[in-house]
């Protein structure tokens, strides 16, 4: 499958806005990947199948944290692909009591700035802001490595890994990785990496 974009129209907070959306549906676990500009210069994420797992966090006054994991790899011939080091996003949500709202922290580790919080008060909106990576440059992702984006052969995989905080304490935590040699983690859910091509076939 290939990223290509179509452009539609919507109403958005200062009106007509531009969507980008993908022609082809590249979901997979029914995560979404396109380009967040006609320029192809950064990807969007969209972690739909997160948003049921978040909204139950929450009605159990929980903090719920998701972690979007994107790397860039390259198809190689004669040899297994190569990735480049992952990239990393998280995203926290959680509801203060004193403003009345959901609190959403956004930190994208080694882009060396500091991490974004808004309130937000409907939950439904809360849930759709932490469930979604609005842009991803793919020079951050390719890590400045201007030969691995520029690849013929390039393409982006993505996981997340889902997190529900005080579900489960630390010494639980710690005794289940121990009694389990390591094997199973009670406290977060990793999805599978999923790929993405980012050329369309000769």
């Amino acid at each position: 499958m290939v990223l290509k974009e179509t452009y539609s129209k919507g109403r958005g907070v200062n009106g007509i806005v531009l969507a980008f959306i993908s022609l082809h549906a590249l979901v997979v676990g029914i995560v979404q990947v396109q380009w967040s500009s006609p320029e192809r210069l950064g990807i969007s994420i969209v972690a739909r199948d997160r948003r049921d797992e978040i909204s139950r966090c929450l009605e159990s006054s929980l903090q719920a944290r998701l972690r979007f994991e994107v790397r860039l790899c390259s198809r190689r011939s004669m040899w297994f692909d190569h990735c480049e080091d992952t990239r990393a996003e998280l995203h926290t949500v959680e509801f203060d009591e004193v403003t009345e709202s959901y609190r959403v922290v956004t930190d994208r580790f080694g882009d060396k700035l500091e991490a974004i919080a808004v309130g937000i008060p409907a939950r439904v909106d809360a849930i759709s802001s932490a469930t979604t990576v609005n842009e991803m440059p793919l020079r951050f992702i390719a890590r400045e490595a201007q030969e691995s984006d520029a690849s013929r052969g390039a393409y982006v995989q993505v996981r997340t890994i889902f997190t529900c905080r005080g579900e489960v304490n630390r010494t639980i935590a710690h005794l289940s990785r121990i009694i389990t040699f390591g094997l199973v983690n009670v406290v977060e859910n990793s999805a599978p990496w999923s790929d993405f091509s980012l050329h369309p076939p000769k």
